[in-house]
């Protein structure tokens, strides 16, 4: 039953199994990594399809919600079926257009062009151990919530996309995600512990 246009409890903890269940059936169609060593919270990250094709699959390490309130690092590991710059482009362009007024073209043409531009530097990132060459844009906003941080490509079929806060490249190591389950079991923690604390409000 809806309370006032909202899912009760029982109906909320089902969408988030449904969501649950789909991206545990695709979890094995792209590579999935995280940093070495990572101790701390987990989630599912974006995940994005296309006609049930899994276009992107991301993790989420820390939590970027309470890294505006200190420096705790989190870092998103986006693995891309093509090219990962589009997907660098959509976030960029989301990211103004929460900011500005794209009713103004102009304006919209300018955040385009910006999204668009190359990333100014190149890391080095191991991959499986493997050193790599990531593009970087160092000094990003994230969104409202976020604050800013930084992003980088591994320009491949798959691809990688980071988005981070906190640490630097020097600092990281990626290494393939084995088990999907702890991300997807921070992710259910996470969401109903947000729809309890709104229920308090």
């Amino acid at each position: 039953m809806r309370y006032g246009g909202r899912l009760n409890r029982i109906e909320f903890t089902a969408l988030i199994d449904q969501q649950a269940n789909r991206i545990r059936a695709s979890a094995n169609a792209l590579p999935l990594y995280g940093p070495t060593g990572w101790g701390g919270a987990c989630r599912v990250g974006a995940w994005g399809w296309e006609d049930e094709r899994l276009m992107h699959a991301g993790l989420l390490f820390g939590a970027p919600e309470a890294a505006a309130e200190g420096d705790r690092a989190w870092v998103e590991v986006i693995t891309t079926a093509g090219p990962p710059m589009p997907l660098v482009i959509d976030l960029r362009v989301a990211v103004a257009a929460a900011r500005d007024d794209f009713t103004d073209h102009r304006v919209a043409e300018r955040a385009l062009r910006t999204a668009s531009s190359p990333a100014p530097e190149r890391v080095g990132i191991a991959v499986d151990g493997v050193p790599r060459q990531f593009s970087r844009w160092p000094d990003e906003p994230l969104g409202d919530s976020l604050g800013r941080g930084w992003l980088a490509i591994l320009d491949e079929v798959p691809g990688l996309l980071l988005r981070a806060s906190g640490i630097e490249p020097a600092n990281l190591a990626l290494a393939r995600v084995g088990d999907i389950e702890p991300h997807l079991s921070g992710t259910r923690a996470h969401l109903l512990a947000g729809y309890d604390s709104y229920g308090e409000g």
